[in-house]
Protein backbone atom coordinates (compact mmCIF):
# COMPACT_ATOMS: atom_id res chain seq x y z
CA UNK A 1 0.00 0.00 0.00
CA UNK A 2 1.52 3.25 -0.56
CA UNK A 3 2.63 5.49 2.37
CA UNK A 4 -0.87 7.43 4.19
CA UNK A 5 -1.37 10.56 3.06
CA UNK A 6 -1.81 12.91 6.02
CA UNK A 7 -4.33 16.25 5.70
CA UNK A 8 -1.98 18.43 5.86
CA UNK A 9 1.88 18.82 5.55
CA UNK A 10 3.99 21.73 5.03
CA UNK A 11 6.16 22.87 2.00
CA UNK A 12 9.93 22.48 2.84
CA UNK A 13 12.85 23.07 0.53
CA UNK A 14 16.72 24.01 1.19
CA UNK A 15 15.19 27.58 0.98
CA UNK A 16 13.42 27.38 4.58
CA UNK A 17 16.51 25.39 5.81
CA UNK A 18 18.85 27.86 4.54
CA UNK A 19 17.02 30.85 5.92
CA UNK A 20 16.80 29.65 9.45
CA UNK A 21 20.39 28.34 9.31
CA UNK A 22 21.32 31.87 8.67
CA UNK A 23 19.36 33.20 11.39
CA UNK A 24 20.53 30.88 14.07
CA UNK A 25 24.37 31.30 12.98
CA UNK A 26 23.76 35.08 13.35
CA UNK A 27 23.46 34.80 17.38
CA UNK A 28 19.74 36.95 16.61
CA UNK A 29 17.04 34.52 17.28
CA UNK A 30 13.99 36.61 18.94
CA UNK A 31 12.34 39.77 17.46
CA UNK A 32 14.75 42.00 15.41
CA UNK A 33 15.53 42.62 11.79
CA UNK A 34 14.38 39.33 10.09
CA UNK A 35 10.72 40.15 12.01
CA UNK A 36 11.24 43.67 10.47
CA UNK A 37 11.74 42.24 6.95
CA UNK A 38 8.78 40.31 6.93
CA UNK A 39 6.21 43.01 7.88
CA UNK A 40 7.33 45.57 5.11
CA UNK A 41 6.74 42.59 2.40
CA UNK A 42 3.80 41.42 3.78
CA UNK A 43 2.75 45.18 3.47
CA UNK A 44 3.77 45.10 0.19
CA UNK A 45 2.06 41.99 -0.99
CA UNK A 46 -1.33 43.24 0.63
CA UNK A 47 -1.06 46.83 -0.57
CA UNK A 48 -3.62 49.62 -0.57
CA UNK A 49 -1.89 51.29 2.54
CA UNK A 50 -1.84 48.35 5.17
CA UNK A 51 -0.10 48.20 7.81
CA UNK A 52 1.57 44.65 9.39
CA UNK A 53 2.95 43.65 13.03
CA UNK A 54 3.89 39.68 13.40
CA UNK A 55 2.78 37.92 16.03
CA UNK A 56 3.20 34.77 17.87
CA UNK A 57 -0.08 33.28 16.43
CA UNK A 58 -3.12 33.99 14.77
CA UNK A 59 -5.12 34.12 18.38
CA UNK A 60 -2.67 36.78 19.83
CA UNK A 61 -3.70 38.92 16.76
CA UNK A 62 -7.11 38.75 17.47
CA UNK A 63 -7.03 38.99 20.87
CA UNK A 64 -4.88 42.24 21.15
CA UNK A 65 -6.98 43.42 18.75
CA UNK A 66 -10.01 43.48 21.26
CA UNK A 67 -7.28 44.67 23.81
CA UNK A 68 -6.39 47.57 21.78
CA UNK A 69 -10.48 48.31 20.80
CA UNK A 70 -11.41 48.62 24.51
CA UNK A 71 -13.32 45.75 24.59
CA UNK A 72 -13.81 44.50 27.72
CA UNK A 73 -17.06 43.86 30.90
CA UNK A 74 -20.14 44.61 29.92
CA UNK A 75 -19.73 44.43 25.96
CA UNK A 76 -20.72 41.65 23.39
CA UNK A 77 -19.10 40.43 20.29
CA UNK A 78 -20.73 38.20 17.50
CA UNK A 79 -18.93 35.12 16.69
CA UNK A 80 -20.01 32.59 14.37
CA UNK A 81 -20.44 29.08 16.01
CA UNK A 82 -18.28 27.69 13.13
CA UNK A 83 -14.94 28.43 13.70
CA UNK A 84 -12.41 27.11 16.01
CA UNK A 85 -12.23 27.74 19.89
CA UNK A 86 -9.47 30.96 19.56
CA UNK A 87 -12.25 33.15 17.93
CA UNK A 88 -14.72 32.91 20.76
CA UNK A 89 -12.00 32.47 23.54
CA UNK A 90 -10.26 35.48 22.74
CA UNK A 91 -13.72 37.72 23.44
CA UNK A 92 -14.14 35.78 27.20
CA UNK A 93 -10.34 36.81 27.88
CA UNK A 94 -10.71 40.22 27.44
CA UNK A 95 -13.90 39.99 30.14
CA UNK A 96 -16.10 39.98 27.45
CA UNK A 97 -19.12 38.26 26.55
CA UNK A 98 -18.97 35.95 22.67
CA UNK A 99 -22.52 35.12 21.34
CA UNK A 100 -22.57 32.88 19.27
CA UNK A 101 -24.54 33.48 15.72
CA UNK A 102 -25.21 31.08 12.90
CA UNK A 103 -23.85 30.44 9.35
CA UNK A 104 -24.54 29.50 6.04
CA UNK A 105 -25.14 26.64 5.12
CA UNK A 106 -23.84 26.93 1.43
CA UNK A 107 -20.30 27.54 2.27
CA UNK A 108 -19.91 27.90 6.29
CA UNK A 109 -19.52 31.77 6.15
CA UNK A 110 -21.54 34.27 8.41
CA UNK A 111 -23.54 36.92 6.68
CA UNK A 112 -24.90 40.35 7.87
CA UNK A 113 -28.38 38.72 8.20
CA UNK A 114 -26.86 36.63 11.26
CA UNK A 115 -25.17 39.59 12.74
CA UNK A 116 -28.28 41.42 12.25
CA UNK A 117 -30.63 38.91 14.15
CA UNK A 118 -28.20 38.70 16.58
CA UNK A 119 -27.53 42.50 17.47
CA UNK A 120 -28.10 44.82 20.73
CA UNK A 121 -26.76 47.91 22.05
CA UNK A 122 -24.06 45.94 23.82
CA UNK A 123 -22.26 44.48 21.18
CA UNK A 124 -19.01 46.14 20.83
CA UNK A 125 -17.59 43.82 17.83
CA UNK A 126 -17.78 41.62 15.18
CA UNK A 127 -15.46 38.68 14.42
CA UNK A 128 -16.46 37.63 10.41
CA UNK A 129 -14.36 34.10 9.68
CA UNK A 130 -13.23 33.69 6.66
CA UNK A 131 -13.56 29.63 6.66
CA UNK A 132 -11.41 27.15 4.26
CA UNK A 133 -10.07 30.52 2.59
CA UNK A 134 -13.32 31.43 0.95
CA UNK A 135 -14.17 35.22 1.78
CA UNK A 136 -17.11 36.52 3.75
CA UNK A 137 -19.46 39.17 1.93
CA UNK A 138 -17.16 41.92 3.53
CA UNK A 139 -18.75 45.06 2.05
CA UNK A 140 -22.40 44.41 3.47
CA UNK A 141 -20.83 43.64 7.06
CA UNK A 142 -18.55 46.73 7.29
CA UNK A 143 -20.91 49.38 5.60
CA UNK A 144 -23.19 47.82 8.48
CA UNK A 145 -20.55 48.15 11.15
CA UNK A 146 -19.88 51.67 10.38
CA UNK A 147 -23.46 52.37 10.75
CA UNK A 148 -23.93 50.49 14.12
CA UNK A 149 -19.70 51.98 15.43
CA UNK A 150 -19.42 48.37 15.72
CA UNK A 151 -15.69 46.91 15.50
CA UNK A 152 -15.43 44.26 12.59
CA UNK A 153 -12.51 42.51 13.22
CA UNK A 154 -11.56 39.46 10.46
CA UNK A 155 -10.25 36.11 11.15
CA UNK A 156 -8.47 35.60 8.16
CA UNK A 157 -6.71 32.47 9.67
CA UNK A 158 -7.38 30.57 6.49
CA UNK A 159 -7.43 33.39 3.77
CA UNK A 160 -3.98 34.42 3.44
CA UNK A 161 -4.03 34.75 -0.47
CA UNK A 162 -8.10 35.01 -0.43
CA UNK A 163 -9.40 37.71 -2.77
CA UNK A 164 -12.73 39.80 -1.80
CA UNK A 165 -13.55 41.85 -5.35
CA UNK A 166 -10.04 42.91 -6.96
CA UNK A 167 -8.50 42.99 -3.31
CA UNK A 168 -6.40 40.40 -1.08
CA UNK A 169 -8.04 40.08 2.38
CA UNK A 170 -5.77 42.34 4.96
CA UNK A 171 -6.79 45.30 2.87
CA UNK A 172 -10.45 45.88 2.77
CA UNK A 173 -10.89 47.05 6.95
CA UNK A 174 -9.39 48.03 10.39
CA UNK A 175 -8.11 44.59 11.51
CA UNK A 176 -7.63 41.25 10.22
CA UNK A 177 -5.38 38.43 12.14
CA UNK A 178 -3.87 36.19 9.71
CA UNK A 179 -2.30 32.65 11.07
CA UNK A 180 0.67 30.74 10.10
CA UNK A 181 0.58 27.96 11.93
CA UNK A 182 2.17 24.67 10.48
CA UNK A 183 -0.56 23.70 8.62
CA UNK A 184 -1.86 27.41 7.03
CA UNK A 185 -1.01 28.07 3.20
CA UNK A 186 2.28 30.25 4.90
CA UNK A 187 3.07 28.10 7.17
CA UNK A 188 6.45 28.77 9.85
CA UNK A 189 5.55 26.35 12.79
CA UNK A 190 3.24 28.80 15.06
CA UNK A 191 2.80 32.82 13.68
CA UNK A 192 0.59 35.16 13.37
CA UNK A 193 0.03 38.41 12.08
CA UNK A 194 -2.36 41.79 12.43
CA UNK A 195 -2.94 44.17 9.79
CA UNK A 196 -4.59 47.14 9.70
CA UNK A 197 -5.46 50.44 7.28
CA UNK A 198 -5.04 52.26 10.79
CA UNK A 199 -1.55 52.70 11.34
CA UNK A 200 -1.96 54.87 14.89
CA UNK A 201 -4.23 51.99 15.75
CA UNK A 202 -1.34 48.91 14.94
CA UNK A 203 1.02 50.90 16.66
CA UNK A 204 -1.09 50.82 20.15
CA UNK A 205 -1.19 46.82 19.28
CA UNK A 206 2.34 46.88 18.85
CA UNK A 207 3.51 48.54 21.91
CA UNK A 208 0.83 46.28 23.95
CA UNK A 209 2.27 43.06 22.30
CA UNK A 210 5.60 42.68 24.35
CA UNK A 211 4.76 44.25 27.32
CA UNK A 212 3.52 47.83 27.01
CA UNK A 213 7.37 48.78 25.73
CA UNK A 214 7.79 51.00 23.28
CA UNK A 215 8.07 49.75 19.77
CA UNK A 216 12.14 50.52 19.95
CA UNK A 217 12.70 48.25 22.72
CA UNK A 218 14.13 45.55 21.04
CA UNK A 219 16.77 48.05 19.52
CA UNK A 220 18.92 48.08 22.77
CA UNK A 221 20.43 44.90 21.87
CA UNK A 222 22.21 46.36 18.35
CA UNK A 223 25.42 48.22 18.84
CA UNK A 224 23.96 51.88 18.56
CA UNK A 225 21.62 50.62 21.24
CA UNK A 226 20.94 51.87 24.74
CA UNK A 227 19.87 49.52 27.82
CA UNK A 228 16.93 51.96 28.27
CA UNK A 229 13.80 51.15 27.92
CA UNK A 230 10.44 51.88 29.28
CA UNK A 231 6.94 50.67 29.94
CA UNK A 232 4.52 52.77 28.90
CA UNK A 233 1.27 50.43 29.71
CA UNK A 234 0.15 47.15 30.39
CA UNK A 235 1.31 44.79 27.57
CA UNK A 236 1.34 41.06 26.92
CA UNK A 237 3.86 38.56 25.50
CA UNK A 238 3.33 37.98 22.02
CA UNK A 239 6.08 39.19 19.86
CA UNK A 240 7.10 36.76 16.66
CA UNK A 241 10.79 35.76 16.55
CA UNK A 242 13.48 36.13 13.99
CA UNK A 243 13.42 31.97 13.26
CA UNK A 244 9.95 31.82 12.89
CA UNK A 245 9.96 34.90 10.48
CA UNK A 246 12.97 33.94 8.33
CA UNK A 247 10.65 30.73 7.38
CA UNK A 248 7.95 32.91 6.76
CA UNK A 249 9.61 35.09 4.44
CA UNK A 250 10.42 32.42 2.53
CA UNK A 251 6.60 31.08 2.52
CA UNK A 252 5.53 34.59 1.22
CA UNK A 253 7.67 34.95 -1.52
CA UNK A 254 6.19 31.38 -3.38
CA UNK A 255 2.77 31.73 -1.38
CA UNK A 256 1.13 32.83 -4.97
CA UNK A 257 2.64 29.29 -6.45
CA UNK A 258 1.62 27.36 -3.33
CA UNK A 259 -2.26 29.05 -3.39
CA UNK A 260 -1.83 27.55 -7.40
CA UNK A 261 -1.34 24.00 -6.62
CA UNK A 262 -3.90 23.89 -4.15
CA UNK A 263 -6.33 25.55 -6.39
CA UNK A 264 -5.03 23.04 -9.22
CA UNK A 265 -5.54 19.99 -6.65
CA UNK A 266 -8.84 21.38 -5.70
CA UNK A 267 -10.18 21.29 -9.00
CA UNK A 268 -8.53 17.56 -9.73
CA UNK A 269 -11.20 16.36 -6.16
CA UNK A 270 -14.08 18.57 -8.03
CA UNK A 271 -13.73 16.62 -11.56
CA UNK A 272 -13.08 13.25 -10.02
CA UNK A 273 -15.22 13.33 -7.20
CA UNK A 274 -19.11 12.15 -7.35
CA UNK A 275 -21.05 15.44 -7.56
CA UNK A 276 -23.45 15.21 -4.78
CA UNK A 277 -20.06 15.53 -2.35
CA UNK A 278 -19.22 18.84 -4.19
CA UNK A 279 -19.33 21.69 -1.45
CA UNK A 280 -19.40 24.44 -1.45
CA UNK A 281 -20.38 24.92 -5.09
CA UNK A 282 -17.90 28.81 -5.73
CA UNK A 283 -15.06 28.84 -4.46
CA UNK A 284 -14.46 32.40 -6.18
CA UNK A 285 -11.73 34.22 -4.48
CA UNK A 286 -10.61 31.27 -2.39
CA UNK A 287 -7.28 30.62 -0.86
CA UNK A 288 -8.43 26.99 -1.39
CA UNK A 289 -6.92 26.52 2.43
CA UNK A 290 -8.94 23.44 2.88
CA UNK A 291 -11.04 21.06 0.33
CA UNK A 292 -14.56 20.37 2.39
CA UNK A 293 -16.78 17.42 0.76
CA UNK A 294 -20.50 17.23 1.68
CA UNK A 295 -21.47 13.61 2.83
CA UNK A 296 -24.71 12.21 1.59
CA UNK A 297 -27.39 11.94 4.46
CA UNK A 298 -26.98 7.93 4.66
CA UNK A 299 -23.25 7.72 5.51
CA UNK A 300 -21.99 8.33 9.04
CA UNK A 301 -18.79 10.53 9.16
CA UNK A 302 -16.63 8.38 11.83
CA UNK A 303 -17.36 5.19 9.30
CA UNK A 304 -16.16 7.28 6.51
CA UNK A 305 -13.36 8.84 7.69
CA UNK A 306 -12.26 5.44 9.36
CA UNK A 307 -13.04 3.79 5.95
CA UNK A 308 -10.27 6.13 3.89
CA UNK A 309 -8.20 5.86 7.13
CA UNK A 310 -7.89 2.28 6.85
CA UNK A 311 -7.27 3.27 2.81
CA UNK A 312 -4.08 4.93 3.94
CA UNK A 313 -5.73 8.73 3.72
CA UNK A 314 -5.78 11.27 6.10
CA UNK A 315 -9.28 13.14 7.17
CA UNK A 316 -10.01 16.15 9.59
CA UNK A 317 -13.58 18.19 10.63
CA UNK A 318 -13.73 21.79 10.23
CA UNK A 319 -15.01 22.60 12.26
CA UNK A 320 -17.33 20.95 15.35
CA UNK A 321 -19.54 23.83 15.99
CA UNK A 322 -18.85 25.92 19.38
CA UNK A 323 -22.55 25.53 20.00
CA UNK A 324 -21.87 21.98 20.39
CA UNK A 325 -19.03 22.14 22.86
CA UNK A 326 -19.43 21.79 26.64
CA UNK A 327 -18.23 25.35 27.34
CA UNK A 328 -20.82 26.87 25.47
CA UNK A 329 -23.95 24.40 24.53
CA UNK A 330 -25.43 25.91 27.74
CA UNK A 331 -25.92 29.25 26.60
CA UNK A 332 -26.36 28.58 23.33
CA UNK A 333 -29.23 25.46 21.93
CA UNK A 334 -28.61 24.15 18.90
CA UNK A 335 -32.29 25.21 17.90
CA UNK A 336 -30.78 28.83 17.52
CA UNK A 337 -28.43 27.51 14.69
CA UNK A 338 -30.70 25.73 12.02
CA UNK A 339 -28.18 26.44 9.28
CA UNK A 340 -24.59 24.71 10.84
CA UNK A 341 -26.99 21.86 12.62
CA UNK A 342 -28.54 20.88 8.66
CA UNK A 343 -24.69 20.18 8.32
CA UNK A 344 -22.72 19.93 10.96
CA UNK A 345 -22.85 16.09 11.37
CA UNK A 346 -22.02 15.49 7.34
CA UNK A 347 -18.68 18.20 6.36
CA UNK A 348 -15.03 16.18 6.02
CA UNK A 349 -11.63 17.93 5.01
CA UNK A 350 -9.71 15.86 2.64
CA UNK A 351 -6.07 16.11 2.19
CA UNK A 352 -4.53 19.35 0.33
CA UNK A 353 -0.98 20.59 0.83
CA UNK A 354 1.05 22.39 -2.20
CA UNK A 355 3.27 18.90 -2.48
CA UNK A 356 0.53 16.65 -2.72
CA UNK A 357 1.11 15.17 -5.84
CA UNK A 358 -1.86 13.56 -8.79
CA UNK A 359 -1.08 9.92 -7.92
CA UNK A 360 -1.52 11.02 -4.49
CA UNK A 361 -4.37 13.25 -5.09
CA UNK A 362 -6.04 10.00 -7.13
CA UNK A 363 -5.28 7.85 -3.99
CA UNK A 364 -7.35 10.20 -2.23
CA UNK A 365 -10.32 9.68 -4.56
CA UNK A 366 -10.46 6.19 -4.86
CA UNK A 367 -10.16 5.69 -1.38
CA UNK A 368 -13.21 8.56 -1.13
CA UNK A 369 -15.47 6.23 -3.93
CA UNK A 370 -14.92 3.06 -2.44
CA UNK A 371 -15.56 3.63 0.61
CA UNK A 372 -19.10 5.36 -0.49
CA UNK A 373 -19.25 2.64 -2.83
CA UNK A 374 -19.24 5.09 -6.08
Amino acid sequence: MPEFIPLAKPHLSEEEKSAMLRVMESGWWTTGPEVQKFEKEMEDYLGAGVHALALNSCTSALFLALKAQGIGPGDKVLVPTWTFAATAMVVEWCGAEPVLVDVQAENLNVSLEHFEKAWDPSVKAVIPVHVAGIPVDLNPILNWCEQKDVFCLEDAAHAIGSKYGDRLIGSHSHAVAFSFYVTKNLACGEGGMLVSTNEEWLEKVRKISYFGIDKSAHQRYQKKGSWFYEIESLGFKCNLDNLHASIARVQLAKLEEMNSRRAQVCSTYDKNLPGELLFPASKAGSSHHLYMIRLPGSVQRDDFCEGIRQLGVGSSVHFRPLHRHEHYKGDFPASRFPEAESIADKVVSLPLYPDLSHDEVMQVVKAVRKVLGK
